[in-house]
């Protein structure tokens, strides 16, 4: 199909933005990369009077290290993501999660704040998001916001962000000592978004025991979201064979898990126990500690 017809503004600075976003609130959708906009434009999915392509932004294109966080700009691409080592390293679930990620040329220009802006259900970067507690940073005229990613998916495709604000960055704060992530996926063979998918951040101390676990599930429910069961049966834990199970059985408790064609509600409830425990053991194999009498993880 053909869009329907719209203005077209590439402002060159963050105050131009959002002054186009203040003069046309209702009627505007920025555009990144576009991998998740044009689609929508060309389905008439989205029919906006103003699109305001913010891609000259180049400030919005870096990734800044600071002693205790990394600072990703809105426009930072998948690709340029993956290819940062301090993060991959640190943060192994970005890497799992972006290998899996859409085709190398969605990769070279579909950006990471478009993403987790799109706030799609299926998506894999909102996941690593709300695993790694990463802080969404926003700006309007009015003033910036620091939003949770926790609180940051409120519905399906809908984010919290006021039709006058743009995401300028996200930050991820260094893993504690102790900590050790991952991400597993369970595809729809078609399309290449998750039926089921997990990522999981674990800090455990020298003996054990779990201080703190971040379980969040994408493709299972309206929005990307976290497992407060899975979570609470892991901390404080000593992480073995039976613990994992124990979180593998309650990971679904309290999630209005969503139903289709391809993954009625019952199986997609099980696979969230199955991509729990494959996320879960291929963290620990990144300790060298994987229980004994579990094979490793199959993606």
């Amino acid at each position: 199909m053909i869009p329907s017809s719209f203005a077209y503004a590439a402002p060159a600075t963050l105050r131009d933005a959002l002054s186009l976003l203040a003069e046309h609130p209702d009627d505007t959708k920025v555009m990144a990369g576009g991998q998740s906009l044009i689609p929508l434009l060309k389905l008439r999915l989205a029919s906006p009077a103003v699109v305001v392509d913010i891609s000259r932004l180049k400030a919005l294109g870096e990734i800044e290290e600071t002693p205790s966080a990394f600072r990703i700009g809105a426009l930072v691409t998948h690709d340029r993501l993956l290819g940062d080592e301090a993060i991959t390293e640190q943060w192994s679930l970005v890497r799992d999660a972006g290998e899996e990620l859409a085709d190398p040329l969605v990769r070279n220009r579909g950006t990471f704040g478009g993403s987790l802006a799109h706030a799609d259900p299926a998506g894999d970067w909102p996941a690593v998001a709300l695993a790694a507690d990463a802080v969404i940073h926003v700006q309007s005229q009015r003033g910036a916001r620091e939003i949770p990613a926790n609180d940051f998916f409120t519905y399906l495709f809908t984010a919290d962000i006021a039709d006058d604000e743009l995401l300028t960055h996200v930050e991820l704060a260094k893993p504690l000592p102790g900590t050790v992530t991952a991400y597993v996926k369970i595809d729809h063979p078609a399309s290449g978004y998750a039926v089921a998918a997990a990522g999981v951040s674990l800090t455990i101390d020298a003996s054990g025991t779990c201080r703190a676990a971040r379980v969040a599930f994408t493709g299972v429910a309206t929005t990307p979201l976290r497992s407060a069961a899975a979570e609470q049966t892991l901390e404080g834990s000593t992480i073995d064979a039976e613990t994992i199970q124990r979180a593998v059985d309650h990971a679904a408790d309290g999630i209005n898990v969503i139903g289709d064609g391809y993954a009625p509600v019952d199986y997609r409830r099980h696979l969230i126990g199955v991509v729990t425990g494959r996320a879960i053991r291929r963290a620990l194999d990144r300790r060298n500690c994987t229980p004994d009498n579990h094979e490793r993880p199959h993606t």
